[in-house]
């Protein structure tokens, strides 16, 4: 595959060169297990989703996610922290409408109930609604760190923003191996080939969709 930047750089992804071995990428693949040196695990499990998350940081700056959900296990990600961007982003949707809307379900029938007694039984249906609507929002809550793609909004994974010590170690030590990936990457448009190349890899492990592969890709080639 080649593609043209410009009007005197052409790059061909089929046959680019690792720049430095200390990437730890010989043929662009990743290390064999038997080859892995762990320097990070930290094991993160939801009672409510019911799943538990396995994160490992191995050989400087690639992380390996292993889930069960429901007893389950789901495949595998294994992704080059080298072309991740160098700081999470934070997320915190706690779904305030939703519970503004079942405080209103709640209140205002019964001021009016007060203002004007009658049958409490025309208050059962939106004390229900109110009800569900807090489920749903408890449920659907979420306050997590999301890792992006290099040069990208794509998110590649993401941590639960529970138990805020372990968490901020795991976060450090991921953003470590991201920073040691990216020392080792060539300047300027060198690192095109080598960032389409690691995610052509996580579109093809399902890490990300195609979708997500092209605009990642089409991110790349505008620099």
């Amino acid at each position: 595959m080649t593609v043209a930047l410009g009007q005197t750089d052409i790059i061909d992804l089929d046959s680019w060169d690792v720049p430095s071995r200390d990437l730890n990428r010989p043929d662009r693949a990743i290390p064999p297990r038997s080859a892995w040196q762990i320097e990070c695990r930290f094991r993160q499990t939801s009672v409510r989703a019911r799943s538990s998350t396995l994160f490992s940081r191995f050989n400087r700056h690639y992380l390996s996610i292993q889930t069960h959900r429901r007893k389950k296990e789901l495949p595998e990600k294994v992704i080059d922290l080298t072309f991740v961007e160098p700081q999470p982003r934070e997320i915190r949707d706690f779904y305030y409408k939703l519970w503004f809307a079942a405080a209103c379900l709640i209140t205002v029938p019964a001021a009016i109930y007060s203002l004007v007694p009658t049958s409490l039984w025309w208050l059962v249906p939106p004390f229900g609604v109110a009800m569900v609507l807090a489920a749903v929002a408890l449920r659907r809550r979420r306050h997590c760190f999301e890792f992006l793609a290099l040069n990208s909004e794509v998110a590649l994974f993401s941590v639960d923003a529970a138990d805020q010590a372990r968490v901020a170690a795991l976060i450090e030590s991921v953003c470590t191996g991201i920073a040691m990936g990216q020392r080792q990457l060539p300047e300027g448009k060198g690192k095109v080939p080598l960032a389409v190349s690691e995610m052509r890899r996580l579109s093809a492990d399902g890490v990300i969709t195609k979708e997500q592969y092209e605009v990642i890709k089409r991110n790349w080639f505008a620099l």
